[in-house]
């Protein structure tokens, strides 16, 4: 049962990829760390993995789109290395649950939300 829904928000998530408008690109972010916070709170190693590809296939988009008229801001450079901080934390976090050191994992989720509010600060004018 597991198996299909994740199977079933990969699809969604990889469908919501395509949309490419900053107000869709974030709506699965906010998504994914949902999904990675209820894996936190709930035990479920399953929903913060899904959390984290759901977050990896939003910030991909990234790579792809010209990113000043994207985010409609001049700070291209900022948003490029949040960007790339943002895969490097995804990544540290993945290998933390890998690894079941799960209090480093929370360690690495703080990294991410910090991302998260670096560009919501810098990009978006929060």
């Amino acid at each position: 049962m597991k198996k299909v829904i994740l199977a079933l928000v990969a699809t969604a998530s990889l469908s919501m990829a395509n949309d490419t408008t900053i107000d869709a690109t974030m709506s699965l972010m906010k998504q994914g760390m949902e999904k990675i916070n209820n894996g936190f709170m709930y035990n479920s190693k399953e929903d913060v993995k899904s959390g984290l590809s759901i977050i990896e296939n939003a910030n991909s988009i990234f790579k792809t789109v010209d990113v000043k008229e994207f985010t409609k801001s001049e700070k291209v450079q900022v948003a490029r290395n949040i960007n790339k901080n943002l895969s490097k934390e995804i990544k540290a976090l993945k290998k933390a649950i890998e690894a079941g050191k799960y209090a480093d994992a929370t360690s690495e989720y703080s990294k991410v939300m910090g991302n998260c509010i670096s560009c919501h600060t810098i990009i978006r004018g929060w």
